[in-house]
């Protein structure tokens, strides 16, 4: 029989189940069995849960929503559990933490980092929330004080944490799919990041910000121009006051990927107008039109950019679809 291969992502909503046994049954199989957690609404309405999971090699990333709940690792439910490092982010909402005899609220953006073969209870508002799961041997070599690691809170206006938590966010974005190595690459990225933004000693400080945060760099930057390369406008500017990056870093980091950032806008636009061209559901609309649905503002420039790029006209290139 054909290996299967493990799952690289997950999802669990609690919406699908009946009200009356929602608690009971996300108690049993997902939260005992999976994350290790005991759970109580803080409210009478039924809970609310719905939440992502990248699995990452021997980490992972969850991005989610629920409602307001105490959450409880208590001795029993952690006999069984190993001793990743958890870091757990609320981006709305606060949360309450009492672990290791050490007490702390948070407030969105803030981050508690904590062992998971610790007993320690969270009580937290409704809101949306960031978990990552990390190996503890290998994150604990990259720190200055690996103390850190059973409780500690982090300050939301870090920019380590800020590159951290983009980086995770951005791995929902553009996930990597059923590829292994991409999901280790990702979860060397996210120690990197998560070393950085605990307190990395200083070898894995330099390793970090020549490794992990410059790829968080440029997936940051290639996510912006994902999003923004069909407004006309789009350019430098957008996309150093979105990332918080200097025009000058910017472009030190795309040089060292042999592109500008305006060969990288031109060819995501030229690359929007090629999908369309090739999109039958599409066929009636004139090139113009699709031209300038995606940033361009002259015609003329953008036909003889298309035809450089792809070595056909725009009218070639919807024909050849067709098998014209």
């Amino acid at each position: 029989m054909e290996d299967v291969p493990p799952p690289t992502s997950m999802r669990f909503s609690a919406a699908a189940l009946p009200e009356a046994d929602r608690l009971a049954i996300w108690r049993e199989e997902f939260g005992r069995k999976f994350v290790h957690l005991d759970i109580a609404p803080l409210q009478d309405d039924p809970l609310r849960y719905d939440a992502s999971f990248q699995l990452l090699d021997t980490a992972s990333a969850g991005l989610g929503t629920m409602s307001a709940v105490r959450c409880e690792r208590s001795r029993r439910m952690i006999a069984d559990c190993n001793d990743d490092i958890l870091m757990l982010v609320p981006l709305t909402g606060r949360l309450q933490v009492d672990q290791a005899g050490q007490e702390a609220t948070l407030g969105p953006g803030d981050a508690l980092v904590r062992r998971s073969d610790d007993p320690g209870c969270t009580w937290s508002e409704a809101g949306h929330f960031l978990t990552l799961s990390l190996p503890q041997a290998v994150l604990g070599a990259k720190l200055a004080d690996a103390d850190r690691l059973r409780m500690t809170v982090l300050p939301g206006g870090s920019g380590a944490l800020q590159l951290l938590v983009g980086y995770a966010r951005l791995l929902f974005e553009a996930p990597g799919g059923a590829d292994p190595a991409l999901g280790r690459l990702a979860r060397d990225h996210l120690l990197d990041l998560a070393a950085m933004a605990i307190g990395a000693n200083r070898d894995a400080w330099v390793l970090a910000q020549e490794g992990g945060a410059r790829t968080a760099h440029l997936a940051a930057i290639d996510a912006s121009i994902a999003r923004g390369h069909r407004d006309p406008g789009f350019g430098m500017a957008q996309v150093s006051r979105a990332l918080g990056l200097s025009p000058g870093h910017i472009r030190k980091l795309l040089a060292a990927r042999g592109a500008s950032l305006s060969d990288l806008v031109m060819a995501a636009r030229l690359a929007s107008v090629r999908a369309d061209l090739t999109d039958p559901r599409r066929a009636g609309v004139p090139v113009s039109q699709l031209a300038y649905a995606a940033g361009f503002n002259d015609i003329s420039y953008f036909n003889r950019a298309f035809r450089r790029r792809y070595d056909c006209t725009p009218t070639d290139m919807r024909a050849r679809s067709r098998g014209a």
